[in-house]
């Protein structure tokens, strides 16, 4: 009987986070509600994150704080089946992140999907605005603060170091590391 009232109390619980979610995006707008996701218990993020678009396979836990940047839902997410990702969690959602089944994400880790130089004074030179998804294929291992800049694809069960700058793809079965990410070894 008590697991029956302790898991009504969570079903519960998730569905009040719902409700707040969906009340401050239509009074305060979409960026004002993506910033509770910074503050609820991990078992409300995944279905926010479902309700607004992500695409999240079965059998996963996201964890809070998660931090996402540019983006007015989460559709540009989409996350396989058996996957971890980490506390502190910084995803620009300018362009699709794609996360393959059985990845596991180390807590503090960014994703970054597009460059803009802002009200810089290089806006004057004509950079353009860059903008590519990321993708993170079967199995693979990111580190620790590691970041992935924009354009990059991780292969099949590699891993990056913890602190890695990953500039440039990552060869499958392969071990990186460093700033910029550079490969350490191959996996046989």
């Amino acid at each position: 009987m008590r697991i029956g009232i302790r898991k009504a109390t969570i079903n519960l619980y998730v569905k009040l986070i719902e409700i707040d979610f969906s009340i401050r995006k239509f009074i305060f707008g979409f960026k004002n509600a993506n910033r509770l996701l910074r503050t609820v218990d991990n078992r409300a993020v995944i279905p926010i994150l479902r309700k607004y678009g992500a695409s999240i396979g079965e059998n996963c836990d996201v964890e809070s704080p998660i931090i996402f940047h540019n983006c007015r839902d989460y559709k540009n997410l989409v996350i396989g089946r058996n996957c971890h990702i980490g506390k502190d969690i910084f995803f620009d959602m300018k362009a699709p992140i794609i996360i393959e089944n059985s990845v596991t994400i180390s807590m503090r880790v960014t994703i970054l999907t597009h460059l803009d130089v802002g009200k810089s004074p290089l806006k004057e030179y004509d950079i353009p605005l860059l903008s590519s998804k990321v993708e993170l294929k079967k199995g693979c291992y990111i580190g620790a603060s590691a970041t992935i800049l924009s354009g990059v694809t991780v292969g099949k069960c590699s891993i990056v170091g913890a602190g890695a700058v990953v500039t440039k793809d990552v060869p499958p079965f392969s071990i990186v590391g460093g700033t910029p990410a550079k490969i350490i070894k191959k996996i046989k």
